[in-house]
């Protein structure tokens, strides 16, 4: 199979170079692109990845050479997909190619899917979250810009704020979350989802070790969503800073005991409010009968 996927990338080469009579009718782009495309798909078979995104370079530069922008964008995606399977930062390379090519070209929705991509593959390959909290912010700032990509654009905007917060830059975090709590409200479908941002962005407060400001923000969420008091989310929230406020580890861990025994905390909110605790007891993981944090 190979042999014969090798033979195909002979036969398109000799497209681009031409015969005796090149200089008359010059190098066949459409047909090397083709002869490619069916090598790129025979060392797919092969699982011969490098080979294979190879082939689909070699078709993305005949698009170009062709001033087909759309199909030179689609090979630099095609490459990049291929690479996925042996690695993500050359499978980035090449899909920023394409992005480039996408957002020049007013394509800020498909741009934004690669970068979203590209992102998802750094974040569960576990690569340098600052790099994943990059694409993100990048990926939102082109679904931004279009007006059926508000989703995307949240789901980003999300990202960012949680790797901000990794980052230490809680403002930054705590303003995201604000303001797409705000925005879900507004939202019949995306209403109940508020609370959830808006408690997460009380744990970036208590984080920060501000009680006066803990609990401006308590009464400011209840006073923007009525229902957010007396919601579990509310109600964790509110007993969360009475607990810090009084410095009772006992209560703050019995708090988070209730909740967890019906919504188990994600890692996410473990994280910070492990900081929460350790910054209240001098150190120490947050546990408790049935349940550990550390």
């Amino acid at each position: 199979m190979a042999g014969g996927a090798q033979a195909l990338v002979q036969q398109a080469e000799a497209k681009l170079k031409g015969g005796f009579f090149a200089f008359l009718s010059g190098p066949k782009f459409d047909e090397a692109s083709d002869l490619y495309q069916q090598a790129a798909n025979q060392y797919k078979l092969a699982k011969d990845w490098q080979e294979a995104a190879n082939c689909f370079v070699q078709c993305a530069y005949c698009a170009k050479q062709s001033g087909s922008q759309n199909d030179e964008a689609n090979y630099y995606q095609e490459a990049g997909s291929v690479l996925k399977k042996i690695s993500s930062l050359q499978a980035a390379e090449q899909y920023e190619k394409a992005i480039t090519i996408l957002s020049a070209g007013g394509r800020f929705q498909q741009a934004g899917k690669l970068l979203m991509q590209v992102a998802e593959l750094y974040e569960s390959e576990r690569l340098d979250h600052k790099e994943v909290k990059d694409f993100y912010k990048r990926a939102s700032e082109m679904f931004e810009l279009v007006d059926h990509g508000k989703s995307d654009f949240t789901k980003c905007n999300l990202k960012v704020a949680e790797y901000s917060a990794k980052d230490g830059e809680l403002k930054e975090a705590i303003q995201i979350f604000e303001a797409e709590g705000e925005k879900a409200l507004q939202s019949s479908l995306l209403q109940y989802g508020a609370k959830d941002h808006f408690l997460r962005a009380g744990l970036l407060h208590l984080v920060v070790g501000d009680s006066v400001t803990v609990n401006i923000a308590v009464e400011k969420y209840g006073s923007l969503d009525p229902r957010f008091a007396s919601s579990r989310e509310g109600e964790l929230l509110a007993g969360l800073a009475e607990a810090f406020g009084a410095s009772d580890s006992d209560m703050f861990v019995e708090k988070l005991h209730d909740y967890d025994q019906v919504t188990p905390l994600d890692a996410w909110k473990t994280e910070f409010l492990v900081k929460v605790k350790e910054a209240m007891s001098g150190g120490g993981g947050l546990e408790s009968d049935g349940f550990d944090l550390s």
